[in-house]
């Protein structure tokens, strides 16, 4: 009984001394990583200010971005409005043109039964009516398109 007591005494020291053991390596290695979580986190600090700052900065180009976006909006609004008149400006000068297309052509072929005759008598008047220096103009315009002469 004795040899049994011994025994279990010395395991018990045994056990006792290698949980001492392990809890000085505990210790140490509690204490590595206290320094290490110190350093980390000065380190943290260091990079969590910097990330304040940026976003500062991020903070205040958005609100730049944001003004600008506003302002193309309503320049694209007036864009809009502006391409609408523009359509509907265009829409009328073509019917315009297409009225006015036909009576060129009837102007034109009228021009072509002129003579130099029918010219050299209008110049001889002293005086002509203002329809008829009216009426010379339009020729002349008409003829500008036509004859490269004139």
């Amino acid at each position: 009984m004795l040899g049994k007591k011994k025994s279990a005494l010395v395991e018990a020291k045994e056990r006792y001394e290698m949980g001492i053991v392990k809890l000085n390596e505990t210790q140490e290695i509690v204490s590595k990583l206290e320094e290490d979580l110190k350093i980390s986190s000065v380190e943290v600090e260091k990079i969590k200010i910097e990330a304040d700052a940026q976003a500062t900065i991020v903070g205040a180009e958005k609100e730049k971005v944001d003004a600008q976006a506003a302002i193309a909006n309503v320049e694209s609004e007036k864009c809009a409005v502006i391409a609408t008149t523009v359509d509907a400006k265009m829409k009328s000068v073509q019917h315009d043109l297409d009225q006015a297309l036909p009576l060129v052509a009837k102007a034109e072929a009228a021009l072509a039964g002129l003579k130099v005759k029918d010219f050299q008598t209008l110049k001889a008047l002293n005086n002509p009516p203002g329809d008829v220096a009216k009426t010379f103009t339009c020729v002349l315009h008409l003829m500008a398109g036509i004859n490269p002469d004139v």
